[in-house]
């Protein structure tokens, strides 16, 4: 398999070419189901944040940091 000099250094500097290779195998279907998948999953991490960061400081809610 021939590369173009743009995956080639991509390549060099650490990029996995395996992973741009599997999900550009993806139907746009897929993709929106895994970016679905991930949106459902930062709001989780998002809610878990606010739920500790509102008990470790005595509130309810954040405003602050995020």
């Amino acid at each position: 398999e021939q590369l173009t000099p743009a995956l080639k250094k991509a390549q060099e500097h650490g990029i996995d070419l395996t992973l741009l290779y599997e999900r550009l195998s993806w139907t746009p279907t897929e993709r929106i189901e895994k970016h679905l998948q991930m949106l459902e999953f930062a709001n989780e991490l998002r809610k878990a944040g606010e739920k500790h960061r509102g008990r470790s400081q005595g509130r309810g809610s954040s405003k602050g940091i995020l």
